[in-house]
């Protein structure tokens, strides 16, 4: 038996069985349900009336039909891609406006693994994070509904991965793709200029002449081509016929939308929360005689309880080994975290959902580190399998599979106040 087994001691086969389970998962049961599941009342229909070549669309002063609304929230992009995949695919149904994000989503989890590379410079590491991240539901199920986060998210770690290669091009080109998807790749921006701090910190030569030499040319790049890209995904507004003035008025409506949003709901969560993984979000519910299907966004709780520790010891670390890298990870997951804390509109747990990458990457380096001995095995093997365990339990409830009413019960019985059952 084990001399069959030989093929997984190779990484690319190891690697090829992520992406393949990673994608099947995410495309498994994409057309369920066929309508609307919570915020794609927005950006699903808006992608759907952008296909219709409607005006209207693109406008914060026109009314809507009853139980829908126009999505102008956020930059349009990712609404884009799911009108085009529509168009493409000749239909109009669940499916094809999801599409784009699973085929995202499962990009995100190779991107995981070329990151894993690049900073922890360890293959076996490398392909810990792309399995860990590939089972954390949060990221699944943002995967699979028609929002804008994956968009985003994917963009972001695509930018990422060539920013770390020095390749500020093309990760500028990428910084305005995920930019032109979600606002809140803002924190990208931030974290890039920490990063070039952080360089011209370590300069021997710290004049002004050889700091433009070495950084002039990225900053102009991250500054203008992210620019021209979020203005060109606004070009069907402009050719539909409104001006520049009111492209500058929809982006102050947006600002003012997001910083005093003060509605209240169900589901909403406050952001030191998160990483503990308390409030998930419910989708979609569809009750049955006997059993109910759901769909609630929800982080994989092994992932998120035993990621917090990691961090602390890779914050540690870095600090420790003077590690640039090792920084950039912890970096990253608290650039995209740690601004919600002074966020005045209302929060959900999917918000956390930028930070989720870099807590996979942080516990794929401590967990790998313990491989270099038969007890530190057994503790990954046993650590891995509650991962793998919290994920098959909770799968039903993450793509709306029809399970009896107890056993979701089981699930919510601390949580009472916010149990639908």
């Amino acid at each position: 038996m084990l001399n069959k087994l030989k093929f997984l001691k190779k990484p690319k086969t190891i690697l090829i069985l992520i992406i393949l389970s990673t994608a099947f998962l995410r495309l498994y049961r994409l057309d369920f349900p066929n309508k609307y599941v919570f915020d794609e009342v927005y950006h699903a229909f808006t992608a759907r009336e952008y296909l219709k070549g409607s005006k209207e669309a693109w406008e914060w002063w026109t009314k809507p039909p009853p139980g829908v609304a126009y999505e102008w929230t956020h930059p349009p992009l990712a609404k884009e891609m799911m009108t085009a995949s529509m168009f493409l695919s000749h239909s109009q149904d669940g499916w094809a406006w999801r599409l784009p994000g699973a085929l995202l989503g499962s990009l995100s989890v190779y991107l995981i693994f070329l990151l894993g590379l690049n900073l922890l410079k360890s293959e076996s590491a490398s392909l810990l994070a792309a399995f860990i991240f590939s089972i954390d539901g949060l990221n699944f199920v943002q995967s699979r509904i028609g929002m804008n986060d994956i968009y985003m998210i994917t963009f972001m770690l695509a930018s990422l991965l060539f920013f770390v290669r020095k390749k500020y091009f093309l990760s500028a080109l990428l910084v305005g793709l995920s930019f032109a998807s979600k606002w809140s790749a803002i924190y990208l921006f931030c974290m890039y200029l920490l990063i070039f701090l952080y360089d011209v910190f370590k300069l021997n030569d710290k004049s002004p002449l050889n700091i433009i030499k070495k950084y002039g040319r990225p900053t102009i790049y991250f500054i203008a081509i992210p620019l021209i890209i979020y203005l060109f995904s606004y070009l069907p507004f402009f050719l539909l016929g409104h001006s520049f003035d009111q492209f500058k008025q929809l982006q102050q409506q947006m600002w003012w939308y997001h910083t005093g949003l003060k509605a209240t709901h169900t589901y909403s969560s406050p952001w030191w929360s998160w990483p503990l993984n308390l409030y998930p979000v419910w989708y979609f519910v569809d009750y049955q005689k006997n059993n109910v299907a759901n769909i609630f966004t929800s982080g994989n709780t092994a992932v998120f309880w035993v990621g917090i520790g990691t961090l602390i010891l890779t914050l540690w670390e870095a600090i420790k080994k003077r590690s640039s890298n090792l920084l950039i990870i912890i970096t990253g997951f608290l650039v995209f975290w740690l601004p919600w804390s002074i966020s005045p509109r209302i929060m959900f747990l999917y918000h956390f959902s930028p930070s989720v990458p870099f807590l996979a990457l942080s516990l794929a380096y401590q967990l790998n580190m313990q491989l270099v001995d038969k007890k530190g095995r057994k503790l990954v093997i046993i650590l891995l399998l509650l991962m793998i365990i919290n994920f098959v339990l909770f799968f039903p409830m993450l793509t709306g599979i029809p399970i009896p009413r107890k056993f979701v019960n089981l699930f919510f019985v601390t949580n009472l106040s916010k149990n639908p059952f």
